[in-house]
């Protein structure tokens, strides 16, 4: 009996320990994946005010789907369409605030307001913000995003 005391406290430790270990281990996870997609948001931005497109093909998965800000929906293609036929010259563009929810070692969403600042076709100087939504998926090691939704905000005048 004196044996199997110790060994019934060892075990009821080890059980009411794992939940912690394994929390403390999805917490390290959910704090790489959250790194991982805001830098991966702030490449997105800069590919924008670089328009480089080949960097966002890149960063959106094959079956995307979205929306843009005017509320038309787009594939990839259109997305990256989008981007080769901007006539805007942006001088600047910067994602003010991301929240990143992991919901999954594979599956999260990043929402987050950005903006942008520049000229369009006219010369006319423009500053713009944005809310956003993009959903990323973890596929044979690589995130993409597989959605997303933007919504301008009014201009200020």
């Amino acid at each position: 009996m004196k044996l199997f005391t110790p060994l019934l406290v060892i075990t009821l430790l080890a059980v009411a320990a794992a939940p912690c270990a394994h929390a403390q281990e999805k917490s390290a996870d959910s704090s790489a994946i959250t790194a991982k997609l805001k830098q991966m948001e702030d490449a997105w931005a800069k590919a924008l005010l670089n328009k480089d497109h080949a960097a966002v093909r890149n960063m959106v998965a094959d079956d995307f789907a979205g929306f843009n800000s005017k509320g038309k929906h787009r594939t990839k293609s259109q997305l990256v369409d989008e981007i080769k036929n901007e006539t805007d010259t942006l001088s600047s563009a910067a994602n003010d605030k991301m929240d990143v929810h992991v919901y999954a070692p594979n599956l999260a969403t990043v929402c987050g307001t950005s903006t942008e600042k520049g000229k369009d076709k006219d010369s006319k100087e423009f500053n713009r913000s944005f809310a956003w939504v993009d959903t990323w998926m973890e596929r044979n090691g690589k995130w993409e995003c597989i959605a997303e939704a933007v919504m301008q905000f009014p201009e200020k005048k």
